[in-house]
C-alpha cells in the first residue's frame, strides 16, 4: 500500500485557486503551530526525520507534507491532523453528524425494503 499525500491527493481534486488557497492554509498552520511550540525549522525537521529545508518548503506552500510526516507533525503540536487541512472542528463535528443520518437514513430504506418484499409476499399467498 502507497503511502499517499494526504494534502497532495487533496489538492489534485480541486481546481487552481482552491489548490492555492489549500496550500496557503497548510503552509500558515505549520508555521504557526511550529512558532507557538517555540521550535526552529531545524527541530522540527530533526524531530521528523527531515530537513529544514523540507520544513521550510512545507511553510512556503511548495511541498504538501506527506500523511506519515503530517500525523508527526500533529501529534508533535498536540494537534489534530484535521487543523492542517483547515478543518474547523464545527465543520468536523457537522461533518460527523451527517455521516451519521446518512447510515442511519440506509438502514431506514434497507428496512422499508425488506418491509416491502414481506407485504409483496403476504398479498400473495392470500
Amino acid at each position: 500500500m502507497r503511502y499517499s499525500t494526504v494534502a497532495s491527493d487533496k489538492i489534485l481534486q480541486l481546481d487552481e485557486e482552491r489548490k492555492k488557497k489549500l496550500m496557503i492554509e497548510l503552509a500558515k498552520r505549520i508555521k504557526t503551530a511550529r512558532d507557538e511550540a517555540r521550535m526552529s525549522q531545524l527541530q522540527v525537521g530533526v524531530a521528523l526525520g527531515v530537513s529544514d529545508k523540507t520544513i521550510s518548503g512545507y511553510e512556503a506552500g511548495r511541498i504538501a507534507p506527506p500523511i506519515d510526516k503530517l500525523i508527526q507533525l500533529a501529534d508533535l503540536f498536540k494537534k489534530p491532523v484535521t487543523y492542517f487541512l483547515g478543518s474547523d472542528p464545527k465543520e468536523y463535528k457537522v461533518a460527523s453528524r451527517l455521516r451519521a443520518v446518512e447510515v442511519a437514513l440506509r438502514e431506514i430504506r434497507k428496512q422499508l425494503n425488506e418491509i416491502k418484499l414481506v407485504s409483496q409476499t403476504v398479498d400473495l399467498d392470500s
